[in-house]
């Protein structure tokens, strides 16, 4: 009976070490070393420019609580101060290889440091923020030149490559910022395109707002007879120059006196001086050009009651 009694118990005392074994197999391991870690880390973007905020990724942390150091450097030399796990813009330039190194904490206990692969700071294209064709108005005998606004967060001297284009169609040989007048018609729609580049890099194509080829108006350029005597017979030839030459026509203000007559295709005015008319009349003369285009001449006559 004794017997029976001790192999129970030794059966018993079996299925708890067994229970035991099978219930430690099925706990997940503690890590094999007590210090915090960190498997890999990462700057991000992968291809900064000057404008971007640097930033970390970590992969492969284990410890409880943790905290890190971090070490920044720029060409490989530390960044002092720099100690945050994202860093700014100001502290790196144009073509400067950056990496961090983090060292994990856990408490007093320190882990191993892992560093990052480098990145390098990558060039930015520059940009144009707005081009403008001068002078506006434009006329057939214009020089244009176009006027550019443009930016490069490199800070890099920008040059510009120019393409002119008339009515759609590109002016050849005409690559610089000016453009003489290239035989333009009134109607003629002038446009110019801009390459600006940084000598590294080129940015992306801007089309300045064309530009129309107006009507230029007609001028006067004849100067009248302004006093005369009161027998003489009043004649002007009014003289008109128009650059785009186009078919012109004459005419006098309301206010003129009566009789005075003026020919609508030559320009002629004519005046046979009725008696008595001694005194002094506003004349104005109006040329219009039939695009639009006008001009006028204003000057006082002066008739005297005899020639001295």
């Amino acid at each position: 009976m004794i017997c029976r009694k001790h192999i129970l118990a030794e059966i018993v005392m079996l299925l708890f070490v067994i229970a035991g074994l099978t219930s430690s197999c099925t706990d997940k391991p503690e890590s094999s070393s007590p210090f915090p870690s960190v498997l890999s880390v990462k700057i991000t973007p992968e291809d900064p420019r000057i404008i971007h905020d640097l930033n970390i990724i970590m992969e492969g942390m284990e410890g409880r609580d943790l905290t890190f150091k971090y070490v920044w450097k720029r060409n490989g030399e530390e960044i002092f101060g720099e100690t945050f796990n994202s860093l700014r813009p100001l502290n790196f330039s144009k073509h400067d290889t950056i990496s961090v190194v983090v060292t994990p904490l856990q408490g007093e206990l320190v882990g191993k440091s892992v560093e990052s692969s480098p990145v390098v700071i990558i060039n930015t294209d520059p940009k144009i923020s707005s081009a403008t064709i001068e002078p506006q108005p434009a006329y057939t005998n214009s020089e244009l030149e176009v006027s550019i606004e443009a930016s490069d967060d490199d800070d890099d001297y920008l040059v510009y490559s120019y393409q002119w284009i008339k009515n759609g169609q590109k002016i050849a040989d005409e690559t610089s910022s000016v453009l003489s007048s290239q035989d333009f018609e009134r109607g003629d729609k002038i446009e110019c395109s801009i390459v600006p580049s940084d000598q590294e890099s080129e940015g992306n194509e801007f089309t300045a707002r064309p530009v129309v080829i107006l009507n230029r108006p007609p001028s006067i350029t004849s100067q009248p007879p302004t006093d005369i005597a009161l027998e003489d017979f009043f004649a002007y030839q009014v003289v008109v120059e128009d650059p785009d030459q186009d078919t012109l026509a004459f005419s006098l203000s309301s206010s003129v006196p009566e009789g005075i007559t003026v020919d609508s295709a030559t320009g002629v005015i004519k005046w046979k001086i009725p008696k008595g008319s001694a005194g002094v009349y506003p004349i104005e003369i109006i040329v219009s050009d039939g695009q639009g285009g006008r001009c006028s001449q204003n000057f006082n006559l002066t008739i005297s009651e005899n020639r001295e």
